[in-house]
């Protein structure tokens, strides 16, 4: 059926209308439907100060900087539409913790502006674990419990082990404070030549089947958890080469860590390389070129300075405490380096944002389940650093006035030369002081 209206000719076709023919009908377009209205998600945010934190909700993903009083989700969203706002990413450990409140509901026809998340510091308590500062005994008084403690690693019950270098031992600290020798000489007892041949141990690290691997005198040794000592590679000379076991030279490697799978990474600290060791005993060159300098870079032309302490993380990203830099390296399985945090030529220690941040002599590092790095400095503090690269101070202080001794709350806090670091199943920190012969513990209250 067709039908003409005035001088506009307006065509309705009708299907199923229309007599023999099999003519068809013309279609009309309907107008398009109006877009249904969205409505933001937004709140209120009191007490962030440093390091800032990362808002989720569903796909969004939203960074927060550091002293934001406010936020919008970046998706508007229809009524009827679900939305939970969480922290995905808290600002660093042992500085504040943050809480969402009215965080989940549902669209209606407004925007939801109450949601309020609000931070409170924390504070990291210092306290001293075991040690008597005491490393050269004088007459009359007590010999040092520890004599220049290094590298710490903890196991699942909590006990440290402290690579208590100048001893020539391996060290075990309970949970209680209690000092025994797990391996190696003890002080002041006559010791056989096994123990004696332990030598030097200037880090230690520990592996997911309860295994220990210590650097010192140039070599690389297993430690089973019953105590038994192998030297996994290396030899008691100075020298540098790859190869298996005891073909391979390393000169002074100062720090060590494991992953997952075992193997074992080793910052061959005057060789300026980090090596890497696979659980048959195989070493190789992952990155440094042997030549001193800053370089990032491919793995070969990646360059140094008196690399110390490593962690490894998930992805296997090997994170390098390069203590004569000032800088923590990140090397990349590839053997790529980059400069994680830290920058050359200015050491006022300020907390910032990856390169902006400033350290001095970063020393030892660990590397908690969350992706968080925490530093010693041989300059007096412990530091933190986000995944994203933030820097925050934990406890401690500059300047001659902050070396000590000084159990207490974060900047109150002393230490002389804070080098070897670990963390328990509960995400306590502990540090060995190696001036002071002491080893430290560090709380979040």
């Amino acid at each position: 059926m067709r039908k003409s209206i005035s001088s506009g000719v307006i065509l309705l076709g009708l299907a199923g209308c229309g007599g023999g023919g099999g003519g068809s009908g013309t279609g009309v377009t309907a107008p398009p439907t109006p877009a249904a209205p969205t409505y933001t998600v937004a709140g209120s945010i009191t007490g962030l100060k440093s390091g800032g934190m990362t808002l989720s909700s569903g796909s969004d993903k939203l960074a927060i900087p550091a002293a934001a009083t406010a936020f919008i989700l970046p998706t508007a969203l229809t009524a009827g539409t679900a939305y939970n706002v969480r922290i995905s990413d808290q600002p660093p450990r042992f500085t504040q913790q943050c809480a969402v409140a009215n965080g989940s509901g549902t669209i209606g026809g407004a925007n939801v502006t109450n949601i309020a998340i609000s931070c409170a510091n924390q504070i990291a308590l210092v306290s001293t674990l075991a040690g008597n500062n005491n490393p050269t005994k004088l007459p009359g008084e007590p010999a040092a419990i520890f004599n220049e403690p290094q590298g710490l690693a903890v196991d699942a019950a909590g006990n440290v082990f402290v690579a208590d270098r100048k001893y020539g031992r391996i060290a075990m600290v309970t949970p209680a404070g209690a000092v025994s020798t797990f391996v190696g000489a003890t002080p002041g007892q006559a010791a056989t030549e096994a123990e004696l041949a332990f030598g030097y141990a200037d880090d230690i690290a520990r592996d997911q089947a309860g295994n220990f691997y210590v650097v010192g005198k140039h070599m690389v040794r297993k430690i089973s958890k019953d105590g038994v000592v192998t030297t996994l590679a290396g030899a008691d000379e100075i020298g540098f080469a790859d190869g298996a076991g005891s073909q391979a030279r390393f000169n002074t490697p100062l720090g060590i860590a494991v992953d997952s799978a075992g193997n074992v990474y080793v910052a061959d600290t005057l060789n300026l390389r980090i090596r890497k060791i696979t659980p048959a005993g195989v070493v190789s060159t992952i990155a440094g070129s042997g030549a001193r300098g800053a370089s990032d870079g491919a793995a070969a032309q990646a360059s140094f300075n008196n690399p110390y302490g490593l962690a490894v993380d998930k992805a296997g990203n090997v994170f390098v405490a390069d203590t004569l830099n000032d800088l923590i390296r990140k090397v990349a399985p590839d053997g790529s380096v980059t400069t994680f945090a830290g920058h050359i030529g200015d050491t006022d220690a300020g907390d910032g944002a990856g390169i902006k941040a400033t350290l001095k002599q970063p020393a030892g590092i660990a590397l908690d389940g969350d992706g968080n790095l925490y530093v010693t400095e041989m300059g007096g503090k412990v530091r933190t650093i986000t995944p994203s690269g933030y820097v925050s101070t934990i406890a401690g202080q500059y300047g001659l006035n902050g070396f000590g001794t000084t159990d207490g709350v974060g900047s109150v806090a002393t230490f002389r030369t804070p080098r070897g670091i670990a963390l328990d199943a509960a995400g306590n920190l502990y540090v060995s002081d190696t001036a002071t012969g002491r080893v430290r513990k560090i709380v979040q209250q």
